[in-house]
């Protein structure tokens, strides 16, 4: 089996067709000094191979020149994901076991399907393999990783809250004068906070599934096609700070009633 592994999963990238460009460059300079690129077997087979995988629009295709995957990324209406693979042929006969390869997979819709892997019997190839295309990556990161993270996360569900205490207590005043029962106010409140609270378990999927598709892990930007990102981006921006200075108005407005009866 191959003695040295590195490997390490990737997040908040923008990949730009010039990026792209670069690791290609990188990659297929270290398929040139690959441990069993210097063997000779003199067969037609070739000992060391490079390819790469596209999807996009719900297609896949793997292809085997650089200009054929930027064709594809050019013209495609949703990038899914790019692969950069380069094998050996010990390593493509036993599934990876034996032999050296280096993969690199960049996901736009699963946060945790974007990662780098290298693996050889020799480790000063791996190292700087790894090195290599780290340094490339380290040039492309964004900011995303703010909005997807566990406290956008908190910040979203206190905002449910929040709406849904509101809305209860607006569904009571408006509701509760048209019911002739004991507590109706109370009744009416808590059924509204109750229907809420098993809405609201949906509503938070769908918004986060929103929000990481306008500010995805991994991200393929083309100036002439993904315009309209930025405006969505803006927009989910202005709402999330909208919201967030909305109920910091009622909070201080609540607080400030509450103080006022005591002075």
């Amino acid at each position: 089996m191959a003695h040295f592994l590195r490997d390490e999963f990737l997040s908040n990238l923008t990949l730009t067709e010039d990026r792209l460009s670069q690791l290609n460059t990188v990659i297929k300079g270290r398929l040139s000094s690959m441990p069993e690129s210097f063997d000779q077997n003199h067969t037609d087979d070739p000992n060391v191979l490079m390819f790469y995988v596209i999807r996009f629009d719900g297609k896949g295709h793997r292809v085997f020149s650089f200009e054929d995957l930027i064709t594809y990324f050019r013209q495609a209406d949703y990038v899914e994901r790019v692969s950069y693979v380069i094998e050996s042929s010990r390593s493509l006969g036993s599934s990876r076991n034996v032999g050296s390869f280096a993969e690199l997979r960049l996901d736009n819709r699963e946060p945790n399907n974007s990662f780098i892997q290298v693996s050889s019997d020799d480790g000063d190839w791996v190292e700087s393999t790894f090195a290599s295309v780290k340094d490339v990556l380290r040039r492309c990161r964004n900011h995303n990783g703010w909005i997807n993270g566990i406290w956008a996360q908190l910040a979203i569900q206190l905002s449910g809250v929040f709406i849904g205490f509101l809305f209860s207590l607006w569904a009571a005043v408006a509701i509760s004068p048209y019911l002739a029962i004991d507590n109706s106010f109370l009744i009416t409140f808590l059924f509204a906070l109750l229907v809420f609270s098993n809405l609201w378990t949906f509503l938070n999927q769908l918004i986060l599934h929103l929000v990481r598709r306008v500010f995805p892990n991994v991200r393929f930007y083309r100036p002439d096609r993904d315009r309209l990102h930025w405006l969505m981006q803006a927009l989910i921006g202005g709402i999330v700070v909208a919201v967030f200075l909305f109920l910091l108005d009622l909070l201080f407005g609540y607080v400030g009633r509450v103080l006022s009866t005591f002075f």
